[in-house]
Order: C-alpha cells, then sequence, then structure tokens
C-alpha cells in the first residue's frame, strides 16, 4: 500500500530483493541499489531523513542494516509483523519434505535414456551412445517465467529466447538434435501480421477489463521468478537463514542504533514476534544509553485487526479508488479534489467495501505510519 503513503507527500523508495537464505548478502544488495539512486535523491530533494520500513522478512532485514552496517544510518524505523524463526519454524516440514523435494528438482538430471532401436531384439541393452539429457527443472523454471513475462507484456518472445528454449529442450545427442536449427529468426513480417492480427486485440480486450493494468501481474512474476535459486540454494546445503535466529538477536541487542521504532503487530498473527524483538531493542536502548547518554531512543508497539498478511492485500491504489467507486457508488479517493467530494454515506459505503475485500487494515497501517511519522517530524 506503498502509493497510499506516498499520497500523503511521503517519498518511497520501493527496493526490491531476492529472497535468500544469506539475509547478509540480501543486505548488501538492497544497501547497494538504494545507494545507487540517494545521490539523486539528494540533489532533487535536498537532506532527507530516511525511514527503514519492512513487513516480516522485510522487518528483519530492517533490523539487521541498522544493526551491522553502521554506514547506512536509519533516522527511524517502522517494522511490521516482524520475525525471525528457523527455517524449520517458518516452513512446516521443511527438513522431511521440502529440502529433498528441491533437492530432487535442481540436482543432476543428466540421465542416459535408450531409443527403442537400441535393444537388442532379447530386449537388452547396447551401447549406442545416444543420450537425451533430461532438463534441469530449475531452468525449466525460469525459462516459464520468461515466457510468463513477455506475455503479461503482451508481446511476443524475442528470437533469442526461442532459440534457447529450443536448445533447452532440444536432446544434446541422437537423431533428434540435428533438428533444432543454431539460431530461430520468425520473420519480421510473420511475427507483426501475428503480433497486429492475434496478440494485441486479446491485449486490448484485457486492458479493457482491467487485467493487464494491474501491476500485481508483474509483482506475482517478480515473486515467482525467485522460486528457482531459492531451490538451488536448498540444494546446494541451505539449511537454516544466514545468520541464524541467535546472532540476529544478539546483533540487535548490542548494535540497533536507530532512535525511533515503531512495531506494528496484528491480533491475529501467529507468526509475529514484535513483543522479542521489543525486548531485545529495549537491552539496546540501555547500551546506547551508555555509549550516549544525551541520545533519545524511542520503541513503540501498536497492536492493529489483523494477521500476517494483512498489508500486502490492498490492491494498488488507483485499482482500489475504481474498485471502490463501483461496489459503492461512491466518488473516488485520494489524488483529484473533485473526486473526494463524495458525502459521508459513501466513505461509509466505502469503508464497507474495504472491510469485506479485507484491504481495511492495509489502510489502518498507513494511518499508524503517517501518525508516528508526523509525531516525529520524520
Amino acid at each position: 500500500h506503498l502509493a497510499l503513503l506516498a499520497s500523503q507527500n511521503f517519498l518511497i523508495v520501493a527496493t526490491p530483493y531476492r529472497l535468500s537464505f544469506d539475509y547478509i548478502r540480501t543486505c548488501d544488495d538492497i544497501i547497494g541499489r538504494f545507494e545507487r539512486v540517494a545521490p539523486h535523491l539528494a540533489r532533487s530533494y535536498g537532506a532527507l531523513p530516511v525511514v527503514g520500513v519492512g513487513h516480516s522478512c522485510g522487518a528483519l532485514l530492517q533490523v539487521l542494516i541498522t544493526s551491522l552496517f553502521p554506514d547506512t544510518p536509519r533516522a527511524a524505523n517502522a517494522l511490521i509483523s516482524y520475525n525471525n524463526k528457523n527455517v524449520k519454524d517458518a516452513v512446516p516440514f521443511f527438513e522431511e519434505v521440502v529440502a529433498p523435494l528441491f533437492v530432487g528438482l535442481a540436482g543432476d538430471r543428466n540421465v542416459t535414456l535408450h531409443h527403442e532401436s537400441d535393444y537388442s531384439s532379447e530386449g537388452n541393452s547396447i551401447n549406442s551412445g545416444i543420450n537425451y539429457d533430461i532438463p534441469s527443472s530449475t531452468v525449466a523454471m525460469n525459462y516459464a517465467l520468461k515466457l510468463g513475462r513477455q506475455a503479461a507484456q503482451g508481446q511476443l518472445p524475442p528470437d533469442d529466447l526461442l532459440t534457447e528454449i529450443a536448445k533447452f529442450t532440444a536432446p544434446k545427442k541422437g537423431p533428434l538434435s540435428t533438428l533444432v536449427p543454431d539460431k530461430i529468426i520468425v520473420p519480421p513480417t510473420l511475427r507483426t501480421t501475428i503480433q497486429q492480427t492475434l496478440v494485441d486485440p486479446i491485449v486490448q480486450a484485457q486492458r479493457e477489463v482491467g487485467i493487464l493494468s494491474l501491476p500485481m501481474l508483474d509483482q506475482t512474476l517478480d515473486v515467482m521468478e525467485q522460486i528457482p535459486s531459492l531451490i538451488d540454494e536448498v540444494a546446494d546445503g541451505a539449511r537454516d537463514f544466514n545468520p541464524p535466529p541467535s546472532s540476529v538477536r544478539a546483533a540487535a541487542r548490542k548494535a540497533y542504533r536507530a532512535r525511533r521504532t515503531l512495531l506494528i503487530q496484528y491480533r491475529d498473527d501467529g507468526l509475529d514476534e514484535s513483543e522479542l524483538i521489543e525486548s531485545l531493542l529495549g537491552e539496546a536502548k540501555n547500551v546506547m544509553r551508555m555509549k550516549r547518554p544525551m541520545v533519545e531512543f524511542e520503541i513503540e508497539r501498536t497492536t492493529l485487526d489483523g494477521f500476517h498478511a494483512t498489508p500486502c492485500l490492498a490492491p494498488p491504489l488507483e485499482v482500489a479508488t475504481q474498485i471502490e467507486n463501483v461496489l459503492s457508488g461512491a466518488g473516488g479517493r485520494g489524488g483529484d479534489d473533485n473526486e473526494n467530494s463524495g458525502s459521508g454515506g459513501d466513505e461509509e459505503k466505502k469503508t464497507t467495501v474495504r472491510e469485506n475485500l479485507r484491504y481495511k487494515g492495509a489502510d489502518e497501517t498507513v494511518e499508524e505510519l503517517v501518525r508516528w511519522m508526523d509525531e516525529g517530524n520524520l
């Protein structure tokens, strides 16, 4: 629900990161991405306080950045649904089911298969030297996701991608291996004809009903694109996060240095560990007072209605406005002043829509963030 927060005159830098068992590497990646845009932001807006906001794993990463990376200052942190569990506690049946499955998917799948002509009349295998490589499942997933990305953008796959897929799926040896050309080239005229007569009409029809206008489609692909790398990490031996929870707790207790911290938890969140991190940050506060007695160190925890995924449920602001307008028959919210002239009854109807679609809690989360940042002059 970052668009709603941005509509309250906050500058939002959404830093994407890849899920990984190695939190330190992920933190490095986040910091590197932010630092690439920070100079431009400073030139455009001047010196601004940096407030870290993270949900679930993102909250944990903000704690690590604030504790282990002293050259990356944070004026404050908002930690939403913080949790820091072992893999076996976070993922049910990880050792028994998930890890063996991932190892199997990412393992060396090169297997020698025999054509029926490679057998003697007695049915015994003979050595013909013909091998058929079973493609790696994770590589196949990556290609499928690339095709999905092209489809989401309403484009035909480029020739290079078609060539890669053909070479990947074709046998490396044997009679069928010679059928794949070195490069697949779709003639420009044919590509244009297919695009204009088949693809574009479908894309236009989908956009008219709002399917391809949803950023959620791209966000879903962004999440799915991280699955193959996680499978590979498990196959390479990852069985817990780095650093493990005990080390994270020690770092937060001794080195956390953000002067203001807001903890947001939800009443029906069984994964939340906000109370634990509140206790650890209380110890960090005592450490800070010993080093710098004059420094203020504020920690606030608030509880809202909802569950672990509550802040992630809201659709993009534009889509949410359209949904509320259609289902409530009321005016819009945010943006144009002319859309905000609805009656109190209209606003009640919109509230009911948000409750029914279960993203009212996301709005309340934004309201809590805005209140906290305004109170701290952030």
